[in-house]
Parts: structure tokens; C-alpha cells; sequence
């Protein structure tokens, strides 16, 4: 696991988004490498590299018909960012935000905003997310940036409306769990796990190779595998052993007794693994 973020962090932005998003996440269509014009010039320039004025790096487009709201197009738009040199700094979460924040602002101008939704049909609405992959060498691989968006105070000047933060707690759990299950079962026999969410009503599938990019929020990813000889509903949390957590899970547990004949249920945290035939 240490040698999946330690490769990472020696390659390019978008490589590292390939890594997470195309092995580990499901989508398999990313975009990567791509240039988008700055419709702000001034405002916007203190946010780019000093030999690109005109324009903001796009390190990894993704999105797909959400499964959680009828005629929704869920769009990711990320942006890597990986420190070498020195561990997590307050200051550079700032800077961080606020990168990505412009990048966010002139993509809903953009053609390729435009281009992108031009691949998908019956649509509604189209929910912007940014992704904010920051990585870090010399902090611990469990290491969260949390303590620091509990003081960060959000600038009223900049215009988005969700960003995620994929940190080295989050990445590794990502990669402890869901990754370590592709390599030992099969990509092709593994899922995520949808649920109703009363938005959602002409569901059909309850799983897909695709995490919906909200679940990118939660503490708890459940996955749907399947071998020659079981079904297996897998419930993962980023913590250690918790009542009441397990209690929610034996909850969801439940409600997912529809996903197709399942033989057991796994219920995986930090420092514990409570396995439970069906």
C-alpha cells in the first residue's frame, strides 16, 4: 500500500488521477492533461504557473449519469496536488482551495464544460464537483488534513459549490480497501453499492464499477463482490471499531437484501473484520 501513493507521488498530476480514479474508482473514460482558457485574467493570474497567464491545467475530468438523482450529470473536475519537499502546510490548503476554485469558476464558461455534457442525453441538471487529490511524502500515510479545514475560514470572493479533499487518509483508505479486493478478486467482480436515496426513484441497477462521486464524502464505502462460489455485500470504514458505526451498517445491510442473492456480509474496519453469513 505505502509503494501505491509512494509511485504516485514521483508522477505527473494527471498520472496520479489515472491511478485513483481509473483503477481504484471505476471510471475508466477519464480525461487527463487538459488546458482550460481563464476568463479572468487578473483576478485568476496568482493562481497559475508565472509561464501560463491565459489559462488553467485540468489534471482529470470525469462524470456519469448519476445514480443518486434522476437526469443528473455528476461532473468531477481534479486537481492534483503533491508535497514533496515539505509536509501539509495550512497556508498551501489555502492556495489549494483557491486554485481550484478558479479553475472551477471558468469551467462552467468553458467550451470543454460545453463539449463534455454534449456525450450524454436526457439530461436535467449537471452537478459540478472538484476534487482536490493532495498528497503528501513526508506526512504519514494515514495522515488527514481535517485540522485544517476546521480553521480554514472559506473566502466570501470565491465562487463553487462542492469540493472534495482526497488526502493521504482518504487515498490510503481507497487503496486498503477497494484496490486491495481488485487485486485479490478480479476488477471485473467487484462493485459499488447504490442506494435509494427517494431522489432516485427509477433505479435499476443497485450496484455499478462506478463510485457516484458524492460517496467520495463518506466514511463508510460498501462494495458488492462476486466469486464462483458467493455474493458478498462488503461494508468498509475509514476508522477503528465503533458500536454505533456497526449498528449503521447492519442497518444499510438490510435495506441492500435486494442486491441478488447475497451469502454473506463483511463488515471491515481499521483494527477489526466481523464477517456474517447471510
Amino acid at each position: 500500500m505505502a509503494g501505491e501513493i509512494s509511485k504516485a507521488i514521483g508522477e505527473r498530476g494527471e498520472e496520479v488521477a489515472k491511478k485513483i480514479f481509473q483503477e481504484i474508482l471505476g471510471y475508466e473514460n477519464i480525461l487527463t492533461g487538459l488546458n482550460l482558457d481563464c476568463f479572468k485574467g487578473e483576478e485568476h493570474k496568482l493562481s497559475r504557473a508565472k509561464s501560463d497567464r491565459s489559462s488553467h491545467g485540468i489534471d482529470g475530468l470525469i462524470g456519469d449519469m448519476s445514480e443518486l438523482s434522476n437526469r443528473t450529470l455528476d461532473i468531477g473536475y481534479i486537481s492534483v496536488k503533491k508535497t514533496e519537499k515539505v509536509g501539509y502546510k495550512k497556508s498551501d490548503l489555502s492556495k489549494h482551495i483557491r486554485d481550484i476554485a478558479y479553475g472551477l469558476e471558468c469551467f462552467k464558461k468553458s467550451k470543454t464544460l460545453s463539449d463534455f455534457k454534449k456525450n450524454y442525453s436526457n439530461v436535467k441538471d449537471a452537478e459540478i464537483v472538484g476534487i482536490l487529490v493532495w498528497v503528501s511524502d513526508l506526512d504519514d500515510l494515514y495522515k488527514s488534513v481535517d485540522e485544517y479545514l476546521s480553521e480554514f475560514n472559506m473566502p466570501a470572493t470565491l465562487d463553487f459549490d462542492n469540493i472534495i479533499i482526497l488526502d493521504n487518509k482518504k487515498n490510503s483508505f481507497f487503496i486498503d480497501t477497494v484496490l486491495q479486493d481488485k487485486n485479490i478478486y478480479g476488477k471485473e467482480n467487484i462493485s459499488f453499492v447504490y442506494h435509494n436515496s427517494g431522489l432516485n426513484p427509477s433505479i435499476q441497477q443497485y450496484y455499478g464499477k462506478k463510485i457516484p462521486l458524492y460517496y467520495l464524502y463518506s466514511d463508510i464505502i460498501v462494495t458488492r463482490i462476486t466469486t464462483k462460489d458467493e455474493v458478498i455485500l462488503k461494508f468498509f470504514y475509514t476508522g477503528e471499531f465503533e458500536q454505533d458505526i456497526l449498528r449503521g451498517m447492519i442497518d444499510l445491510a438490510i435495506d441492500y437484501d435486494k442486491l441478488d442473492s447475497i451469502s454473506k456480509v463483511i463488515f471491515s474496519f481499521k483494527n477489526y473484520l466481523i464477517v456474517r453469513n447471510h
